[in-house]
């Protein structure tokens, strides 16, 4: 059973610091030591015009941030139109393990004619492909992951057995882009499935455990987030893009036109100081089960964040922090799943 009272989450973006190592080092070390509960990473998919600096992927990212964490769940948002599934599953596992039980992802669907382009693919044309698409990655990747039942290895010394062949099945998977037979090719991740975030209304309900809600203003966002729990998706978090006052110098001031760009992107956006973002955190708090902020500037804003907004958030009782070695899944308050082919040789 999911947690009748799941504990409020506070995720951080920190995909902006993917340009270097060293960067995505600082970012988590300050993520963790703020105890924020998740860190996503966004990668922008193609380089902006004229940009030079390379940057890392947000798999890669939540990587190499990995054995630099202890709490803080890692949770890298992946355009699934731009990878092979039955890989993705595998880095997605894989992330899991380097983690100790700490990764998601989030799903998203590109599919225009720019990433069509790349890597030589046919677009996807309009809501309902794109949604199938997802849809279909989702599925694929649970069937993967349980592809090995959690008692798969074995290790029999008497029998020179490292598996048992029965605890192993076929994802036996055909879509409408892409087909998987499987069974993959790593050991079922620490969580069994890895909880999968979407923005609300891109993927089926049934598939996704968390929905983002992506919405303009915060009655917008309590209205999505209560359509969401009708559909009987477990968890809702909001998304908040925010600048706070800092240094003697004001947000607005600071970033200027991010509160339009915010608006442009579908999400709520605040510009102030940390009182400010502490209400709005705690409003949202009264209608879903977290937020996901996204930091104008993160060495300015996050150091802010940490500062003071969180501290009042946990001395109101809004926030606890995650507890180190403690699974994604568990600090979303999520059960662990049973494997759908438990039951059902190979």
């Amino acid at each position: 059973m999911t947690h009748e009272n799941p504990p409020f989450a506070v995720a951080v973006e920190a995909g902006s610091e993917g340009v270097s190592p060293t960067r995505i080092r600082a970012a988590i070390a300050a993520l963790e030591r703020f105890g924020v509960t998740i860190a996503t990473f966004e990668d922008a998919g193609f380089p902006e015009l004229g940009e030079t600096v390379p940057r890392l992927d947000a798999v890669t990212q939540a990587a190499f941030a990995a054995p630099l964490s202890g709490a803080t769940g890692l949770v890298p948002l992946v355009r699934v139109t731009a990878v092979e599934p039955f890989h993705l599953a595998t880095q997605l596992a894989t992330l899991d393990y380097a983690s100790h039980g700490r990764a998601g992802w989030i799903g998203e669907v590109d599919g225009g004619a720019l990433e069509a382009a790349a890597f030589d693919r046919a677009p996807l044309d309009g809501p309902e492909s794109r949604r199938a698409e997802l849809d279909d990655t989702i599925e694929v990747l649970g069937r993967l992951w349980d592809s090995w039942e959690d008692d798969a290895v074995i290790r029999d010394t008497a029998t020179g057995r490292y598996l048992d062949r029965d605890k192993l099945h076929y994802a036996d998977f055909e879509g409408a882009r892409f087909s998987v037979k499987g069974p993959s090719i790593i050991p079922r991740p620490h969580q069994g499935l890895l909880p999968t975030f979407a923005v609300s209304g891109s993927a089926a309900p049934e598939l996704i455990d968390v929905a983002l809600i992506r919405e303009r203003t915060v009655l917008e966002a309590s209205a999505a987030a209560g359509q969401a729990d009708t559909q009987g998706i477990k968890r809702t978090v909001v998304e908040v893009s925010f600048a706070l006052d800092a240094r003697g110098s004001a947000a607005v001031e600071r970033v200027g036109n991010r509160a339009s760009e915010a608006e442009a992107a579908g999400r709520i956006h605040y510009s102030g100081d940390s009182a400010g973002l502490a209400e709005l955190i705690t409003e949202v708090a009264s209608f879903a089960n977290g937020v996901r902020l996204l930091p104008a500037d993160f060495g300015v804003d996050v150091q802010e964040l940490g500062r003071a907004v969180l501290p009042s958030l946990r001395r109101a009782g809004v926030f606890a922090s995650p507890r180190s070695g403690e699974h994604l899944r568990d600090a979303l308050g999520l059960a662990h799943p049973v494997n759908r082919y438990a039951a059902t040789a190979l």
